[in-house]
This record gives C-alpha cells, structure tokens and sequence, in this order.
C-alpha cells in the first residue's frame, strides 16, 4: 500500500540548508551572541530540545518560534527605543520631565534640530543643556544683535526616546549627529562604541 506523503510530515531541505524554521532560530542565536543553554534560557525552553531544534533533529513549529521570540523581546528589552514625547512643548519645570533614560532632541520653533544628547536621567540632563550657551553667535532678539543665547531662550519643542541600554544610548546619538552633521549646537559627534 502507498505511503501518503503530506506537507506536514515532511520537512522540505534545499540542499546543504536547514528549513527555514531551523535557520531563524539559528540567526536568532547568531543575533544575541548567546550560547545555547543561555539562547534556551532565554527562550524560555530546555537545553536539550533547543540543541535539537538547532541541529535540525526536531524542526520548531510556529508557536515555538512565537514561544522563543516574545521570551527573546522581553530578555533582550534593553534593545527597545520607545518614544515618551515627540516633538512636543518644552515643560515650564524640570519636574515635568521624565526620571528615565534615553536621547532627547531639541528643536527650535521652525522644527529645526538644535541640540541631541544622551541622558540617564532626562530630568536633570535635559535641564542642563537647556541652561547651556550656544556656542555660535545668532542674531537673536527684537534688535537682531549677535549674541550667544542660552538653548532655553532658542528651543521650544523636545523629543524623548527611552533607552535602557547604555551602549545603545552612546550608538544612536551618534547616529543622529553623524546623520544631521552641521547642524546641531553639539559640540563634538560622538564616537561608536
């Protein structure tokens, strides 16, 4: 009698790869440049299974990926850039500001970029610069005279992004000052590290 052969007993290899399903879960590891116990941990699976998923021994269905990856987000959630403001009024206080950490933006009131900095705790660091001098000369106020005007008198909007991740933080103001060269107060452009 003939054996019925179905899509789903079957897992179809290309030759010399993985399915598809063994090789997302290895660049998975790969992307986290975590060893396998620890990639199982963080999985929130056995070692052993996961040794067979990447293998190829067992091939992982869907919910062991979605399983594997909402465990991976919620291991790795230092890796997050969540937005607390985007490109709203500047509070009158410090107290109005957030304790958390990230990169702040600030705009003056044409929505240009004047300032990007890292903070640990945006309510003092953000306060700061906004106390800073702007190194360059603008002719500023009701006689257009050149003068060095503190970013508080010249921003008028804020942008928050919270970022755990110290690393990340250093990498994404750089980033951002690489990419609007020229055109920020900032002082230097940061270094990747």
């Amino acid at each position: 009698m003939p054996v019925k052969v179905t899509k789903a007993n079957v897992s179809i290899k290309i030759k010399g790869r993985q399915p598809k399903n063994v090789e997302f879960l290895q660049t998975l590891q790969d992307l986290t440049k975590l060893n396998q116990v620890d990639f199982a941990k963080a999985c929130g699976k056995k070692a052993s299974n996961m040794n067979r998923y990447l293998s190829g021994r067992f091939k992982p269905g869907k919910k062991v990926l979605e399983s594997c990856f909402k465990h991976l987000s919620e291991h790795l959630s230092e890796w997050t850039v969540r937005p607390l403001m985007e490109i709203e009024s500047i509070p009158k206080t410090a107290n109005g500001l957030p304790e958390t950490s990230g990169v702040y933006i600030l705009y003056d009131s044409a929505g240009s970029i004047l300032y990007v900095g890292k903070a640990t705790k945006f309510r003092t660091e953000v306060w700061q610069t906004l106390g800073r001098q702007i190194p360059v000369a603008l002719r500023f106020g009701p006689t257009l005279g050149k003068v060095n005007p503190r970013l508080r008198q010249v921003a008028s909007r804020l942008s928050l992004y919270k970022v755990e991740s110290e690393r990340l933080r250093h990498n994404l103001e750089a980033i951002f000052l690489r990419a609007i060269a020229n055109q920020t107060h900032n002082s230097n452009i940061g270094k990747f590290i």
